[in-house]
């Protein structure tokens, strides 16, 4: 089965930290991340940027805006793919990750998130 996961954290706790502090965090997380690849249950990983558009559909029309949405403090950072046998599996991939794994994740709102997925389409 395949599951997705979403990894957040708390931009008001992240933008607290100077990009020195910050380099450094993130530079903590590349062992757990060689272990989370090394599972080969992890199909994709992709990095993400704050900065969001949202469309919808609003009184007949596609509404874009600018995000992120207001009054939310955790912001969507990650993504990945999991292969794994069942949500418990997915589970215990998800927790080699560093979110879950680096000392100062819990200070900075890091968490993830995990869903089945009930189908998949992948371009030729």
């Amino acid at each position: 089965m395949m599951f997705l996961a979403t990894g957040y954290f708390n931009a008001e706790k992240m933008n607290e930290k100077t990009d020195h502090e910050i380099d450094r965090i993130m530079a903590t997380c590349e062992p757990y991340l060689h272990q989370f690849y090394a599972s080969e249950q992890v199909v994709l990983d992709i990095g993400l940027e704050a900065s969001v558009k949202e469309v919808k559909r609003h009184a007949d029309q596609i509404k874009i805006t600018d995000g992120p949405v207001l009054g939310s403090k955790e912001v969507v950072g990650s993504t990945f793919l999991i292969e794994a046998a069942d949500i418990e599996d997915a589970v215990r991939i998800a927790s080699i990750h560093p979110t879950t794994q680096v000392p100062e994740a819990e200070s900075l709102g890091w968490r993830i998130e995990i869903r089945p997925v009930h189908y998949y389409w992948e371009r030729e």
